[in-house]
């Protein structure tokens, strides 16, 4: 078995800006103690230097604009290790770094042993015969990047102006750390993964594993392929690879017996069968089994290797198939059954990236679940998640659609020494995530279609990375991974059309959302695949003031700005601002913190509820609501999201949480009709009682009908319509519609043709009380955005919700505290 020394922990980190110290300093075997300060392996620069105090905390008030210098310099890491007689005299001997940002030169006892750029896959360096008896000195010169592709070409790559300085095109790193409108500019840096010296004396070493898992169409039969990348360490070798899968009382195992493998990597397949096996689904469909697949290879009976991971069992197809009306249809289909994925796109969970660990992904998945997501994507300018992430989605159920992380610029594929890059990141990471059951797409790029058709792609550098996307990474996904959907570019249309068509592929309807912020227009429309876009509002309020000196808690500030999203600075007026304006009459400019969080939030309620509900009731003529965005990287004050950074749920959440629920009511005006749709989205039909109509907002219900419906399971139900004419005065009453079950309602929506400040509002008199558990809301007039909390701390059953008159709306209350309604969105 392999032997190892893990090298974390405490390491001397010294630096050059080019004029004061010299980078060799570091090599030497005497130095000068003082001149270093002690940093964490793993680790990154910035936070070690928050520790030692010599920077203060980048994520508040504008802190990250004084740490810029860091990415500036050149790091030198240093530490001392005693190497063994065991290690020195085994066969061979490797020094292995799971993580390095970014240019680094690795030096050992004064020799350059390596060198890497790029963060997305190890370091790995052969050292026999390298390591000295006694003391050895490791040191590690790391650059952020800048340097090392300073003299690169910039132009006709990236038109943003910053571009000039980081020319991130070139560098294989998360592609958000140079800035995007959500994030600042941090320019990560250090040594960010597990360090740790192995050794053996055994012929074969054992890389990775990687099970393909398929299901028979017919679902009664899994297949394993199991892939054992092995290095043959010596002219030749015998092994033998035994694969063993367990789940409960099931044991399946396989034996491949005595293959001979020569010096070099070399992958002896097994192959597992699996009778009736227990099915993988997304959440809300089933359950999420998975089973457990051991692999060892033996020599002469004896095993000298071993990998266990977890894998599940499903049947996935992407239905591209003709749509009876026009274009195809764009449905994952999971174990031959339609899912309409419900989600957001997930961005790196910290702008220091290695901080997020397993209990952040835990909490940002958790809070996934409560939003109802299915599924996140994992946009292609941020990063191949780690394997914690992956692991809760495959334990909870959320589907992941997976990007290559390109974003948004074009790269310099024809570049030889890039284009190698590229190779080695994708093989390695598609077969990382090649046992997960969640990861069910593989996408090449984020939006570079989209750029080669509308963008000018095709002037100045032209088209310089369209064979990655089109030949290189569809080559490695058909020898690595066949068994998983590939598309070159998000959106992206099937037949070489235009990625702008509604009619095939995915979609990123962002015709809504700048300069255009009228949500109404997202109803008629009816895109396959939406999966990016939405509408800016604020984070919780404990967030936004967290961003801000006490001193500039109010919009447009210095610091305001720092931790403003760019899209609300990028025109005079702001198109953000306007539309508070647009929607309520309100100008964020007149109002405090409080103010905002609450106005700015009702009217992102408003924009991701339209999103979410115009596209839900279609299924599947459209097949996903998955909106722009899920999470945030740093603290903002506005921002797409409906859980910021500090993992607080913004006051969009609720919005969300209700629009993705599993059995949803919508109301749509369809030509002369409003039209009532029912939405079940579990395993079973709902039987219930339908009441829909119209109610004038000051409390008189004009129009009121009830009829008994069933909903079947895993689809929208056309439930009742009636003519558009008998709803007179629109400014001053709403349509609605209620599923009520026991005489309880189940879910309830309303539809209003005016934008609402063009609605006479009445005074809503809002009334609660607590009884057994339970707090009971009722207000005679409707109201609209009732608000308990803008902290966004409380796991609340409801908060930011309508009243309708007269209607009890009950939610669970197990705190000390009755509830305190703080503001309704009455426009009176």
């Amino acid at each position: 078995m392999m032997n190892t020394l893990s090298l974390n922990g405490s390491w001397g980190l010294r630096w050059t800006d080019g004029q004061r110290n010299r980078m060799q300093f570091a090599t030497y075997e005497k130095t000068i103690p003082s001149r270093y300060f002690q940093a964490t392996v793993p680790g990154e620069v910035h936070l070690d230097l928050i520790r030692q105090g010599i920077i203060a905390d980048v994520y508040r008030d504008t802190n990250v604009l004084a740490a810029r210098w860091v990415e500036e310099f050149i790091w030198s890491y240093r530490r001392e290790f005693e190497a063994t007689e065991e290690m020195l005299s085994a066969g061979n001997v490797w020094l292995h770094f799971q993580q390095l940002d970014l240019v680094a030169s690795i030096i050992l006892n004064g020799e350059e042993i390596g060198t890497h750029r790029n963060v997305f896959y190890p370091c790995r360096i052969n050292v026999t015969g390298k390591l000295r008896p006694g003391k050895n000195i490791l040191v590690v010169h790391l650059d952020s990047g800048l340097y090392d592709v300073c003299d690169r070409p910039y132009a006709g790559y990236d038109g943003h102006l910053n571009g000039k300085l980081h020319k991130r095109h070139w560098l294989r790193k998360q592609q958000c750390s140079f800035s995007w409108d959500w994030s600042p500019r941090l320019i990560n840096v250090g040594i960010t993964g597990d360090v740790r010296l192995e050794w053996t004396s055994d012929p074969v070493r054992l890389d990775t594993v990687v099970p393909l898992v398929t299901v028979s169409d017919d679902l009664h039969e899994g297949q394993v392929t199991v892939r054992p990348f092995m290095e043959c360490l010596a002219d030749d070798a015998r092994v033998s690879v035994r694969a063993e899968i367990r789940r409960g009382g099931f044991y399946q195992s396989v034996l491949v017996s005595d293959v001979e493998v020569k010096r070099g990597i070399c992958c002896p397949e097994a192959k597992l069968i699996v009778p009736q096996p227990e099915l993988w689904w997304p959440v809300g469909h089933g359950g999420q089994p998975l089973y457990d697949l051991t692999v060892s290879i033996e020599i002469d009976g004896a095993i000298i290797a071993q990998q266990s991971s977890r894998i599940g069992f499903r049947h996935v197809r992407i239905n591209q198939d003709r749509h009876p009306s026009e274009g195809r249809y764009f449905i994952i289909e999971v174990n031959r059954k339609p899912i309409f994925c419900k989600g957001g796109n997930f961005v790196p969970a910290d702008l220091i990236f290695m901080r997020a660990d397993r209990a952040r992904y835990d909490k940002l998945t958790d809070l996934a679940l409560e939003a109802n997501f299915n599924l996140l994507r994992i946009w292609g300018g941020g990063q191949y998640e780690t394997d914690d992430f992956y692991d809760l989605c495959d334990e909870k159920g959320i589907l992941v659609w997976q990007e290559f992380i390109f974003a948004c610029c074009k790269y310099p594929g024809t570049d030889e020494q890039f284009h190698n890059e590229i190779k080695r990141e994708a093989r390695y990471n598609i077969r990382r995530l090649a046992r997960h059951p969640c990861l069910i797409v593989w996408c090449g790029n984020n939006e570079m279609e989209e750029g080669a058709w509308h963008w000018g792609y095709d002037r100045g550098v032209v088209h310089p990375d369209y064979a990655i996307f089109h030949l290189t990474l569809p080559r490695l996904m058909a020898e690595e991974d066949p068994t998983r959907y590939y598309q070159p570019s998000s959106p992206f249309s099937p037949d070489y059309i235009d990625p702008r068509n509604p009619h095939v592929g995915d979609q990123h309807p962002w015709f809504i959302g700048f300069a255009d912020t009228d949500f109404r227009k997202y109803r008629p429309v009816r895109p396959r695949f939406p999966n990016e876009g939405g509408c800016l509002g604020p984070t919780s309020l404990p967030t936004i003031l967290a961003c801000l000196p006490e001193d500039q808690r109010r919009l447009h500030t210095f610091a305001w700005q720092t931790h403003e999203n760019s899209i609300a600075l990028m025109e005079e007026p702001s198109h953000t601002d306007n539309m508070l304006i647009q929607h309520i009459g309100k100008d964020p400019a007149d109002m405090s913190m409080e103010e905002f969080c609450y106005w700015g939030g009702l009217v992102q309620c408003e924009g991701l509820k339209e999103y979410c509900d115009s596209f839900r009731h279609k299924m599947f003529d459209v097949a996903s609501a998955i909106f722009w965005m899920y999470n945030d990287t740093w603290p903002a004050v506005r921002s797409w999201t409906i859980v910021d950074y500090y993992l607080r749920r913004t006051p969009s959440f609720w919005s969300v949480k209700r629009a993705l629920q599993g059995v949803h009511i919508v109301l749509a005006e369809e030509g002369d009709d409003i039209t009532v749709y029912g939405i079940n989205e579990t395993l079973e039909a709902v039987s219930c009682e339908l009441r829909y109509g119209i109610f004038e907002l000051a409390g008189q219900y004009v129009m009121d009908e009830r009829k008994d419906v069933v909903l079947p399971p895993n689809t929208s139900t056309r439930l009742a319509s009636f003519p558009r004419e008998r709803w007179e005065d629109v400014n001053s009453s709403l349509a609605f519609g209620m599923l009520l079950r026991d005489g309880r309602v189940i879910a309830k929506n309303r539809l209003a043709l005016p934008l609402m400040k063009e609605l006479r509002w009445p005074k809503a008199d809002v009334k609660v009380k607590v009884e057994g558990g339970r707090a009971v809301f009722v207000s005679d007039a409707f109201a609209w955005g009732v608000c308990l909390d803008l902290d966004g701390e409380k796991r609340l059953e409801d908060n930011m919700f309508d009243l309708f008159p007269g209607v009890p709306h009950e939610m669970a209350w197990e705190f000390a505290d009755p509830p305190r309604i703080l503001r309704v969105g009455n426009l009176v």
